[in-house]
């Protein structure tokens, strides 16, 4: 079930379309695309029956209203017991998942392993099931992202262009993503690109690394060999993923105490890029600490009033009652305002959509 998107505009003062004044700087290389996690998860899980079910029987204007991330983390939460009411908060289930097993590595594993095998029992059914049964004797040796390619996962009905596909052919040098998975390298390898896996290692780890995921200072990104970096880790390596409270509050403590000046926990380049590029966040929501650590990881970099202006992608937050929409609308406006972000109320996918749309007809323009 797709969310359904609010396309109406409560006030006068709400953020307006800056599509057009972005696009003479994508040829500059300094636009860069920052992705959520949930994202591509929730395109993935969106049609598969049973989780979504769950979502539409939920009323819109409840305190129980999940998205279909938040779903999953539900899901998660009840195999593992978890015995709080927040039970579709990622980060607090982790918690509790990684101090009960007393041992945070092996917690994180067993985290992607619930998903490899979610999705695996929830698509046995379809005309997958053969690829399923295999892909059930060697889960081990698959990650999450192996999988859902093997299943061709998300699945797009007739005409809808792959949201990511989109994003990779833009001709940009650096994609920043807070997603454990490589979807977006499959999306840019699917446009003839040959991209670069640059993992942070805020926790260590990194010496069981292919030294190709290193942060490299000498690497020099271009659209056809654009770096992609996981600022919240990589599924290879558990030990990266920042999933947890505690992964969250000690992720920011690492950026902020490195004082590492040749081989920083965030290369310099990219420090070098957050402060002095147009930032695009997609899919995130406000409230979760995916989004709020990273903001605050952004604004570490762009202490700079001469930072240029930037743009968060959200769809409209979810008050406590109808009625109070309105003032929730206004302070977050003002929040990102002082910040140098402006606010676009839509749906990742939608706004991608018009992006491209601006870009060819930017190009069009361009040629003729």
């Amino acid at each position: 079930m797709e969310i359904e998107e609010n396309k109406t505009t409560p006030t006068e003062n709400e953020s307006t379309d800056h599509l057009s004044d972005i696009m003479p700087f994508i040829n500059e290389g300094i636009v860069i695309p920052i992705i959520s996690n949930s994202f591509r998860v929730d395109e993935i899980f969106r049609n598969i029956r049973g989780l979504t079910d769950k979502i539409a029987k939920i009323p819109k204007f409840s305190d129980e209203y999940l998205t279909i991330d938040e779903q999953l983390t539900k899901e998660w939460a009840d195999s593992i017991q978890y015995p709080m009411p927040d039970d579709h908060n990622l980060a607090r289930v982790a918690q509790y998942y990684q101090v009960n097993e007393k041992d945070i590595l092996l917690a994180k594993t067993k985290y992607l392993k619930f998903l490899n095998m979610y999705l695996l029992d929830t698509s046995k059914e379809d005309e997958y099931k053969d690829i399923v049964s295999q892909l059930k004797l060697r889960t081990q040796e698959r990650t999450f992202s192996d999988i859902v390619s093997q299943l061709d996962y998300p699945r797009f009905s007739q005409g809808v262009e792959d949201p990511l596909r989109l994003l990779a052919k833009l001709p940009l040098p650096i994609y920043i993503t807070t997603s454990y998975y490589t979807f977006l390298e499959r999306a840019l390898e699917a446009e003839n690109k040959k991209p670069r896996t640059q993992v942070c290692f805020w926790g260590g780890g990194r010496s069981r690394a292919k030294a190709e995921h290193w942060p490299d200072p000498d690497f020099e990104p271009t659209p056809v060999n654009p770096a992609v970096y996981h600022l919240y880790g990589l599924e290879n390596y558990p030990q990266t993923l920042v999933i947890s409270e505690d992964d969250f509050m000690n992720f920011l403590i690492s950026v902020a105490e490195d004082t590492n000046t040749q081989n920083p926990v965030v290369p310099l380049k990219l420090r070098e890029a957050l402060a002095e590029s147009r930032l695009i966040l997609l899919g995130y929501q406000l409230q979760n600490w995916e989004f709020r650590v990273l903001f605050k990881f952004i604004l570490k970099f762009r202490k700079n009033e001469l930072s240029p202006r930037s743009t968060v992608i959200q769809l409209k937050p979810r008050p406590k009652k109808i009625e109070d929409e309105k003032r929730s609308l206004a302070y977050l406006l003002q929040y990102f305002d002082k910040r140098q972000f402006d606010v676009e109320w839509t749906s990742a996918e939608n706004y991608i959509q018009r992006f491209w749309a601006e870009w060819n007809k930017y190009n069009t323009q361009g040629l003729s």
